[in-house]
């Protein structure tokens, strides 16, 4: 929250001065991300990676402050413009080319509107050095430039990119058989990249078709996966998708002529434009989104076309596959492990496989909205969305195209779920299997069972909570007794629960349902202040709906909604705190503190608690009084941050005293970009 207060004050600030929102906002951000670079330069690659933002940034707010002072929007527009290739070349410059493949939303699409930049770099440099006007012929010259691009982007791509022809017999007769079961008769030219990730593109012009397999090592390459990754990119090239992209590109061009329409954001930024920066952007915006969506069309028709031609369980394995490479920054489409030298372990890349199953199978499910409104900047659909299609019948490239926007509605979630039910089973198969071959292992509930589970859970075990199921909306009220292992990546375990309603024994899902912990006999104190003995919980018939029923002081009966009731934390939870440890998070720093004393009154903000083995200023034990008006109370796990100051090294120490002598299995995560977790517990 304080972030955010910060962002706010350092834009209301400069805008006071210079009365821009573009200018403001870039500055508020810049400022901030200089503060960023300095706490995160321990983590090297973390910190490159801000620097290029940091760089980006300042460069738009400096322009903004000298376009302010002069009057003359021109060096802001201009910043902004060249603001993305500023992006990409500060990368290029501090990690290589990796830089270019690695993150998720770079594709052949982007890359080319790079050559496209440099083709019309060229035009204003021979505008601007030479006596030729090209300005008065912009639209034409942009529709040459284009085609130019678009005929010679095989050759610039391989030299961008460090393609090379592949010379190896079995690569080429494997992808010669791929050609025959899809039908391709043309020529293709086939490449590797040598990349830290398993992946593959289509790109040149029609009679110049190209794919290339973006791989560390030509060897050892799953042959079912490649296949599937070939058969995709090949499918693109039989329906010449690069073709219709350069067409759609010229279309968009002839339609901004015949309008009058500023050809791109240079052109505005250089030219005489009519119109205010907002609506150009706002229209922009729009053509971008009509484009988007045709890209992502086509994405589908690929993976209908390899599904078709016999490839689609391989072609989901080699999903499945690359997105284990984002385990560490799916949302934001970039794992920094794959700008770095160092190789990632077998421990490590076995629990990459393993949340990566998990995630796919819970997305197919409720994914989340940042999952969702991230995907937006990927040229291609998120993964669980293509693997539905692929592995469905139900899904056509245009509804798989608009799904990441279905899926925002609870609604649309729960009926999706359980229309592709069978689908997600599918999946469950293929990455059980492709674990199993990956690490050689035939018994994946050990390796889960090693990973001791039960530990997460403990402090919930022989506790009660409302279960709610997230695909077909029944609420469950029970006791969580243990755990059952399976086997399976997917669904690691299931709740054994003792089901209060039924009296008996069940077992749920835990990612198809939510748990929130509720038990009758408790008491509760919601906004109105006014204390309520939870007396019962009653379902509906078809346990999709119910009410708690509550009593107060009076013994009046109150019916709450369980869907609209949001559950507070329970006094008697509270009064659990008596006599144990707890953690007190002040001025930033976190610590370990005894519960020797509860002060309570008529109103549970007025009530107090008191903490003793605290350490004071100068490091002196002391004891802390504090009202629960004063705090925010989280149950949640326990995180924090060692750092190198002296106080926060002494409470550091502290805590992990605590970690290791209640002998607490714990996460422990290092300033390093790969093989940056340990799980386990601490030797005294």
């Amino acid at each position: 929250m304080s972030d955010i207060i910060a962002l706010f004050f350092f834009f209301f600030l400069i805008y006071f001065f210079t009365e821009d929102l573009l200018t403001s906002l870039m500055g508020s951000f810049s400022i901030y991300l200089w503060i960023g670079v300095a706490e995160l330069k321990d983590y090297p690659v973390i910190n490159k990676i801000l620097v290029i933002s940091l760089v980006t940034y300042n460069v738009i707010f400096i322009s903004g402050l000298i376009s302010a002072y002069f009057n003359d929007p021109f060096l802001l527009n201009t910043s902004f413009a060249f603001s993305f290739w500023i992006i990409l070349i500060l990368g290029f410059i501090l990690f290589g080319r990796k830089y270019i493949v690695v993150w998720r939303f770079m594709s052949p699409q982007y890359l080319t509107l790079f050559l496209y930049l440099l083709g019309w770099i060229g035009v204003v440099f021979i505008n601007q050095y030479t006596p030729i006007d090209f300005y008065r012929y912009i639209y034409l010259v942009l529709i040459i430039v284009n085609v130019l691009i678009y005929f010679s982007s095989g050759y610039l791509l391989d030299k961008l990119l460090g393609i090379k022809r592949i010379k190896d017999a079995k690569i080429a007769e494997l992808v010669q058989e791929v050609k025959k079961n899809l039908n391709i008769k043309g020529r293709v030219k086939v490449g590797f990249g040598q990349y830290p990730i398993l992946n593959a593109m289509a790109y040149g012009s029609f009679f110049d078709k190209r794919i290339a397999i973006i791989a560390e090592s030509l060897d050892n390459l799953p042959e079912d996966e490649l296949k599937g990754i070939v058969a995709h990119e090949l499918a693109h090239t039989k329906g010449n998708h690069t073709f219709i992209l350069a067409l759609i590109t010229i279309m968009d061009l002839i339609i901004r002529w015949i309008f009058g329409f500023p050809a791109t954001y240079y052109d505005y930024t250089f030219g005489n434009p009519q119109i205010p920066f907002i609506l150009f952007l706002g229209i922009n915006l729009g053509i971008y989104i009509v484009l988007y969506f045709f890209v992502r069309i086509l994405e589908g028709y690929a993976d209908r076309r390899a599904k078709t031609g016999g490839y689609g369980q391989e072609l989901v394995k080699a999903l499945y596959n690359l997105e284990s490479f984002y385990a560490s920054g799916r949302e934001i489409g970039l794992n920094t492990m794959l700008l770095c030298d160092e190789k990632i372990s077998r421990e490590n890349k076995m629990l990459d496989y393993v949340s990566t199953a998990q995630y796919i199978n819970q997305s197919m499910i409720k994914p989340s909205k940042l999952s969702l409104l991230g995907n937006f900047l990927n040229s291609h659909p998120p993964t669980y969305h293509r693997i539905l299609a692929i592995l469905g019948d139900e899904i056509n490239p245009y509804k798989e195209t608009l799904l990441p926007l279905l899926y925002l509605r609870e609604k649309n979630q729960r009926k999706f779920a359980q229309k592709y039910y069978q689908a997600r089973k599918d999946f469950q198969t293929i990455a059980n299997q492709k674990f199993k071959e990956f690490f050689r292992i035939e018994d994946i509930s050990q390796f889960l069972n090693n990973l001791e589970p039960n530990e997460k859970y403990k402090y919930d075990f022989q506790k009660s909570f409302l279960f709610r199921n997230m695909i077909n909306g029944e609420y469950k009220y029970g006791k969580l007794i243990t755990l059952k292992i399976k086997n399976d990546i997917s669904d690691k375990f299931c709740f054994k629960i003792f089901n209060h309603i039924s009296k008996k024994s069940e077992f749920l899902n835990p990612s198809h349902f939510t748990k929130t912990q509720v038990n009758i006999g408790d008491h509760y104190i919601f906004s109105n202040d006014n204390l309520l003995t939870l007396e019962d919980i009653h379902f509906d018939n078809d346990s999709k709906s119910g009410f708690y029923i509550f009593t107060d002081e009076n013994n009046n009966r109150i019916k709450k909604s369980i869907k609209k009731t949001k559950i507070p934390i329970s006094i008697e939870k509270i009064q659990n705190f008596l006599n144990n440890d707890v953690f007190l998070k002040r001025k930033g720093v976190l610590e370990t503190a005894e519960c020797t004393a509860l002060h309570k009154k008529d109103n549970l903000n007025e009530s107090k608690i008191e903490l003793k083995n605290l350490l004071g200023e100068n490091g002196e034990a002391m004891v802390l009084t504090l009202q629960f008006k004063d705090l925010i109370l989280k149950p949640k796990n326990i995180q924090f941050e060692i750092k190198k100051k002296e106080s926060n090294i002494e409470n550091s120490k502290k805590i992990l005293e605590w970690i290791s002598n209640k002998e607490i299995r714990a996460y422990f995560y290092l300033k390093k970009p790969v093989n940056n977790i340990e799980i386990g517990y601490i030797e005294k």
